[in-house]
């Protein structure tokens, strides 16, 4: 199976990021290239510097703690 990059589709690049079992297999799958992949994560990089300037970063966190607390209970909970 090929695994090829969307983004690099789209631009008219060549986008086969590698293969993985059934390597016999003719359909594709979608991945991300490591270029691409940079690309978002700088993305991301600013809009948390953003989110964190503005003082929504607190509030964010404080819900992700929040949610996260929970999750660990009903795992307590669960047989």
């Amino acid at each position: 199976m090929k695994i090829v990059c969307s983004w690099c589709r789209q631009e008219g690049k060549p986008e086969l990021v590698g293969e993985k079992a059934p390597l016999d297999y003719v359909q594709e799958t979608y991945g991300i290239c490591v270029l691409h992949r940079r690309a978002v994560e700088a993305r991301w990089q600013v809009s948390i510097q953003t989110v964190s300037r503005s003082g929504a970063a607190t509030e964010l966190f404080s819900a992700i703690f929040r949610w996260t607390g929970l999750l660990n209970t009903t795992k307590k909970i669960r047989p």
